[in-house]
């Protein structure tokens, strides 16, 4: 997730030609065509650049904190920066020969995710509060800094990722899943088991050695280290 502080921050959406003109709002007047859809030139589809990379974008569907598909998510394939899916090639090339894949559950976010965001913690719904904020409230999710208005993610240099089993495709146990906003999800918490705190920093490792630094209150959070303040882009997905 993000912070407005410490964490701060469609390429082609079927449909009528409005559709296009109200979800591409490219930042740079360059950008390609990759495989039917349109990217700003500095932007790439990671699963093109990372071996055995597994997508499970939880955005653009139900399984997230909202309980639905989150605006600008139309797509199924994670966006990064060039620069970002290069290292994130890196840390998955150490992890293979130690038997393990990358799984991302969110990359590049377009910004309005985050004014998205914002309105559902306005509504009365609470109907996902026991599976992602059980100790908190709306309000605590935004005061606790699990989440901002801006991201890293709307850069496109940050990850939400974990790790796979490559012998069998089955998840690594973290001891909690994907935006689980409890201070249980820490990368060091000792809530968790020793098992699972090891897993957390094997990802950890691997992933500050490639060039990421990690959001300590949660284990799933990478963004590029040393990555400056981009434009919070806001192309569809």
């Amino acid at each position: 997730m993000e912070t407005g502080g410490s964490k701060t921050a469609c390429a082609l959406c079927v449909g009528a030609l409005a559709c296009l003109a109200n979800c591409v709002q490219h930042t740079t007047p360059e950008h390609v065509e990759r495989g039917g859809s349109t990217l700003p030139v500095e932007f790439c589809y990671a699963d093109d650049v990372v071996p055995l990379l597994r997508t499970d974008l939880k955005y653009a569907g139900n399984d997230n904190f909202v309980g639905r598909p989150i605006a600008g998510y139309v797509g199924k394939r994670p966006i990064l920066r060039r620069d970002a899916a290069m290292a994130l090639q890196q840390a998955a090339a150490e992890l293979r020969p130690l038997g393990y894949g990358l799984i991302i559950w969110d990359a590049y976010r377009p910004a309005r995710a985050m004014s998205d965001f914002r309105a559902w913690s306005r509504t009365p719904d609470d109907s996902t509060r026991t599976s992602f904020y059980p100790r908190t409230t709306k309000q605590g999710i935004y005061a606790s800094h699990y989440i901002g208005d801006i991201s890293e993610h709307s850069w496109g240099v940050a990850v939400d990722i974990s790790l796979y089993h490559l012998a069998n495709g089955q998840l690594v146990d973290m001891g909690g899943r994907h935006d689980l906003l409890d201070p249980s999800s820490a990368t060091d918490s000792t809530e968790v088991s020793p098992a699972q705190r090891a897993n957390r920093h094997l990802l950890r490792d691997a992933m500050q050695r490639a060039g990421f630094e990690n959001y300590p209150k949660e284990w799933w959070h990478y963004r590029l280290s040393n990555s400056r303040p981009w434009y919070s882009y806001d192309f569809c997905t």
